[in-house]
């Protein structure tokens, strides 16, 4: 991992040594802090293709064997423990030395030590594809092995071509069963290190080796196509995005690129043609710092300032703001995720953060009163299931609309998402837990024991699935329990998974608030203001404030009084002086564009773009906001 010069001069490494702590102490604190792998744990299988760890399952007595299979589950049951985040940044760090290490060893086998500080690149690209969130490490595991067994083949002793060649036969077999996605980087190396020490045949016959181990290899021990031999070697998944595929490429490529680099090192057409500049004054200089500490100085420097630059241009802020989005909107911290939302940029809202914001907008009280402050489209109200969504975005969308469909109490809608969310991801703990509580409610125990007992092996649900089961076995309906029955009390009693809307679930019970909150918000995205000025009624079922009106249905009041001269009832209530006078001045205002639309809404913008009527005169205008 070192040069000669360095292992004769114990000074300079424990330099080498501190450099080296203080690097990935810096590579653990960014992860930790500024990564925060908890993120990935809770995005899984929202945005990752990589599997998380399945208590009881997922194992090898489950699944048929296939290559690879025991890198990926290592790497499953390692991203589990990214539920905990410096749990989650330790994995990360010690991946990340453990290829800094093995970088060094595999240069100096193939005689390269001029070019160790090359070992910390791979720790580098690591950190980058954490910065874009992108989770490759069973990938990154695979190359690990790779190295272990580079290493080993390195170390034999200098026995005849023959034994060699069976050697990395024996190894190849066990490297593409173990860790089929760096296989060829384990070819590649074992070729290039034949190469450097000028064994021509046994480095041609490592190579073309690649082309019929995998097809041998699939014939004799595993029931797969052989298209799938060969495609299964891509370090990523086939479905994933072109524009992941370079950071998924970048460690894989790293060492074919360095084996490659130390092999025209090797040609005689290279080797002795470098030309140094003479001059003593100049050699001793270059004697003087090499001694120094200015040199550790500088070397450190420049190691820390390039990973700074990369981990910088290379952070991904948009896609961590999405991540902790979703995180708030699972853990039920509805004013950090509103606070989050603030700091998004606007052309990065999609339907998911829009459902989000009205979910989260609704729990704090705050729907009927801020919703247009926020950019707004009726898709994001509900999300409801469209079949043609493939892949990730179609996980996402289940498994919000399940969480608020639940909470609605659309019971057997949310039992609908939920199921086929489980069926994608196979593992869902939160779906799991989801699915036991929808039991219960439909008074099914039995079915609810089911996904308790399941979700009881995974330590990170264990005591909450055991506490329930425990109640369950004392009261099988949990009859005592508020959330259970009001969920109960708000449940469609012919309920079934056709197409519903929240007046439904009004109709069922005239207290449940979501529902006549989710029902104006729906009315109010889709122009409907006549049913939102004749739903003033409604309010008295609910907690609002005595003799006030929510300001968007006051809005959609002064709207709909406009637009057909009829007045309405307001059961007592009044509508406040404010936005009388303020819908007044957007009336007046408005009306000096004449037929100039375009101009009158970026005009408007400023003033009034947080309310209901110029949402409607937007959407009624069709002109792009």
């Amino acid at each position: 991992m070192v040069t000669d010069y360095e292992q004769k001069d114990p000074r300079r490494m424990t330099g080498i040594a501190v450099r080296s702590a203080l690097f990935f102490i810096l590579f653990f604190l960014v992860v930790y802090f500024w990564v925060d792998p908890a993120l990935i744990y809770h995005s899984s299988k929202q945005y990752l293709f990589s599997n998380i760890y399945i208590p009881g399952m997922n194992t090898f007595a489950d699944l048929p064997p296939y290559p690879g299979q025991a890198a990926e589950h290592l790497a499953a049951r390692l991203s589990h423990l990214y539920y905990y985040s410096w749990a989650g940044a330790l994995i990360i760090t010690i991946v990340g030395w453990l290829l800094c290490f093995a970088t060094g060893r595999l240069l100096s086998g193939l005689g390269a030590n001029k070019l160790q500080p090359l070992r910390f690149v791979p720790p580098i690209l690591l950190l980058l594809q954490y910065c874009r969130y992108y989770h490759y490490l069973d990938t990154n595991l695979s190359i690990l092995i790779a190295l272990l067994f580079i290493y080993l083949y390195m170390r034999l002793p200098l026995l005849s071509d023959g034994f060699r060649f069976a050697v990395f036969l024996f190894l190849s077999v066990i490297m593409y069963t173990v860790a089929i996605k760096a296989y060829i980087v384990f070819v590649l190396l074992c070729g290039t290190f034949e190469f450097v020490n000028r064994r021509w045949v046994i480095a041609a016959l490592c190579i073309l080796s690649a082309l019929i181990i995998p097809s041998v290899v699939v014939r004799c021990l595993f029931d797969m196509d052989l298209i799938m031999a060969y495609r299964n070697m891509l370090p990523f998944h086939p479905k994933a995005p072109d524009s992941e595929l370079p950071y998924a490429l970048s460690i894989f490529l790293f060492f074919p690129v360095v084996g490659l680099g130390c092999v025209f090192h090797q040609l005689p057409l290279l080797k002795g043609k470098t030309v140094w500049f003479k001059s003593r004054r100049l050699n001793k200089f270059l004697e003087f710092y090499h001694k120094s500490r200015l040199k550790w100085t500088c070397d450190t420097f420049v190691l820390l300032t390039t990973a700074s630059v990369v981990v910088f241009l290379a952070y991904d802020n948009i896609a961590r703001r999405h991540r902790r989005i979703d995180y708030f909107a699972f853990s039920r911290m509805w004013t950090k995720l509103l606070s989050e939302v603030d700091k998004l940029p606007r052309q990065y809202y999609d339907t998911f953060v829009c459902h989000d914001v009205n979910r989260a907008l609704y729990h704090t009280g705050r729907l009927l009163y801020d919703m247009f402050s926020y950019p707004q489209h009726h898709s994001g109200l509900l999300l409801s299931p469209k079949t043609s969504l493939e892949g990730r975005t179609l996980v996402r969308q289940l498994v919000k609309s399940s969480n608020t469909l639940y909470e609605l109490g659309h019971i057997n809608m949310a039992e609908n998402c939920t199921s086929e969310a489980l069926a994608v991801m196979n593992y869902y703990p939160q779906g799991m837990q989801r699915m036991a509580l929808i039991n219960i409610v439909k008074g099914q125990p039995q079915a609810a024991r089911v996904y308790l007992s399941a979700l009881s092996k995974d330590f990170l649900y264990e005591d909450w699935a055991k506490s329930l089961l425990s109640r369950l076995e004392k009261d099988p309906l949990l009859s005592t329990d508020e959330q259970i029955q009001r969920t109960r009390s708000f449940m469609l009693l012919k309920d079934s998974t056709e197409k519903t809307t929240p007046k439904d679930l009004l109709m069922r019970n005239e207290h449940n608030q979501m529902a006549f909150e989710y029902l104006m918000a729906f009315c109010l995205l889709t122009n409907q203001y006549t049913p939102v000025a004749r739903s003033v009624a409604f309010l008295d079922n609910f907690d609002y404030p005595q003799g006030r009106i929510p300001t968007h249905m006051e809005e959609a009041l002064m709207l709909y009084t406009v637009m057909t001269g009829q007045t309405v009832d307001l059961k007592g209530r009044m509508i406040s002086a404010s936005t009388a006078r303020r819908f007044e001045e957007f009336w007046q205002r408005g009306r000096q564009y004449g037929d100039n639309i375009e101009a009158a809404i970026k005009e408007l913008k400023k003033d009034f773009g947080d309310t209901y009527y110029y949402y409607y005169l937007l959407s009624e205008s069709e002109v792009v906001q």
